[in-house]
């Protein structure tokens, strides 16, 4: 029989070292994306969150900037302007800056300054009830309720600032354990002599996973102002 075959034609076999090297190159291009894929998504307690704090009190908003957290470091951005101050640390013992992006230059800060209206709002993840009532130096609180906030069933954890005293100013602290146990609500109440409360509202929204290592750290070229503190 012949093995002959018609002009122009080529064996199969001629073809599959050529489509084999085809299929092998497209897999190690797409490996990489694949892996991605597979990979876990970010979470707040091990990637760290970004989101919008507003703060309010007698229907009025006191204040309202963006944070980033990651573990010690913080970021807090003062507005949403593309060449936005804000002030960074990168760890709990390292130093706080005051960058200026539209002068590309940096300077000192204070621990005051970063964490402005943030005196005793919980930032990390991972919120621990106990932990805060002894850092308090109480041990009578008590879980208040579950309630959503912003979308978020949340645990309602309540203090009193002297739980022996009648009529105490209280905290309470809405954690969101299906975003890592992160605080996402703070109300302060503060009893006025006519019988009212004066209650002020932190609160922590657009909450997304995963912040970039880099945007607790100056940036590469900025220059140093020599001036201190602002």
């Amino acid at each position: 029989m012949s093995t002959d075959v018609p002009n122009g034609a080529r064996p199969v076999a001629g073809r599959t070292p050529l489509a084999a090297l085809s299929l092998l190159a497209a897999l190690l291009v797409l490996l990489p994306a694949c892996g991605k894929m597979l990979s876990p998504p970010p979470q707040p307690r091990t990637d760290g969150y970004s989101g919008l704090v507003t703060v309010r009190a007698a229907g009025a908003e006191l204040a309202k900037f963006r944070i980033d957290v990651r573990g010690e470091a913080l970021r807090r951005t003062m507005s949403d302007a593309k060449d936005a101050r804000y002030f960074v640390r990168e760890s709990a013992a390292g130093p706080v800056w005051e960058v200026d992006p539209a002068s590309k230059s940096y300077r000192e800060a204070t621990e005051e300054a970063l964490f402005a209206h943030l005196d005793d709002f919980p930032l990390g993840a991972d919120f621990n009830h106990a932990a805060e009532a002894n850092r308090r130096g109480i041990t009578k609180y008590h879980r208040e309720s579950d309630a959503v906030f912003a979308g978020n069933a949340c645990a309602i954890w309540r203090y009193a600032d002297d739980p022996e005293v009648l009529n105490s100013p209280t905290t309470t602290y809405w954690m969101a354990p299906a975003l890592g146990g992160v605080v996402i609500r703070k109300v302060r109440s503060v009893p006025k002599a006519d019988g009212s409360d004066e209650t002020t509202y932190f609160e922590l929204t657009h909450l997304r996973a995963g912040v970039d290592p880099e945007r607790f750290r100056v940036p590469e070229g900025f220059r140093k102002d020599g001036a201190g503190p602002g």
